[in-house]
């Protein structure tokens, strides 16, 4: 990770800062890759919640956690194009949104730190669940106190919705692939930003495959522009995973769909927009 500044944390805010982008994060084609972007995104929230911002150290213990149920990221192009020599301060502004009986809601935007322009957007939300039963669990009465004017029953239009997720088609692409050791967090599940690095892998070969409609490249050549992530279920290194990719309707091929299954169960899915044209390769990629 770069080098950070926290700038403030409290229950319902906070602004954290870091400065330069790590070779490491650069895809194959020299692009900032999505799923280090999103562990850029994951950087900012886990400094935040442990210095204070929703009470998150009070509220996730050995009794109970904080477990991400959906995300929503939104990139602007223009972050596909960042590069290694241009000196980029990053900011990140995180803003609670919504306090559920069970869940919290919080909105992170990603802007520039010295022109404030904003490149990206992650909403995120995120369930208290019992350590022993896996079942969401209440907050302490005076979190409620607390947060009560967050409280979900005054309704907020950035909220993520509770849409039904799509079926599987009988045309879509199938990719398996075992995550490693290195794809797992600090519980041994697989992280995140793993999930959306093994989407763009089948995407990838789906793609040089020819079953896409329009893609046909390295889809780390196409600017991520929206992800929509709901996490149904867990993994971890050493399972068998099977990824299914299929696109919207014709009129739309930059909407790709990913299912994951594990032994036939949905543990993930993700619906992703991406730029319809292709960039060159960067005078930067991974040799």
């Amino acid at each position: 990770m770069t080098h950070y500044e926290i700038n403030h944390a409290t229950g319902s805010s906070a602004s954290v800062s870091f400065f330069g982008i790590p070779y490491a994060d650069f895809d194959r084609t020299g692009h900032w890759a999505i799923w280090y972007v999103s562990k850029m995104f994951e950087a900012a929230r886990i400094l935040a919640l442990y210095n204070g911002f929703i009470d998150f150290t009070k509220i996730d213990g050995r009794e109970a956690a904080l477990v991400i149920v959906k995300q929503q990221l939104k990139l602007i192009p223009k972050l596909h194009e960042k590069g290694m020599n241009v000196k980029f301060t990053m900011l990140f502004d995180l803003r609670l949104v919504e306090v559920g009986k069970t869940s919290v809601q919080f909105v992170i935007e990603f802007k520039d730190g010295n022109t404030r322009e904003v490149y990206g957007e992650n909403l995120i939300k995120m369930v208290r669940m019992s350590r022993k039963t896996r079942r969401p669990v209440t907050f302490p009465e005076w979190f409620y106190e607390k947060y009560g004017s967050y409280r979900n029953s005054y309704g907020s239009t950035q909220a993520l919705p509770r849409d039904a997720l799509p079926k599987i088609r009988d045309n879509a692409f199938k990719f398996d692939l075992i995550p490693r050791h290195s794809d797992s967090d600090r519980n041994n599940h697989v992280n995140q930003s793993s999930y959306i690095k093994f989407c763009m892998d089948a995407a990838t070969h789906a793609s040089l495959s020819g079953h896409y409609v329009h893609f046909n490249e390295d889809m780390c050549l196409y600017a991520p522009l929206l992800w929509t992530i709901s996490y149904v279920g867990e993994s971890r290194a050493n399972d068998e995973l099977s990824i299914y990719t299929w696109q919207n309707e014709a009129g739309s091929p930059e909407h790709i769909q990913f299912s994951i299954l594990l032994n036939g169960r949905l543990i993930f899915h993700a619906s992703a927009i991406f730029e319809k044209q292709a960039k060159k390769k960067r005078l930067l990629p991974k040799l």
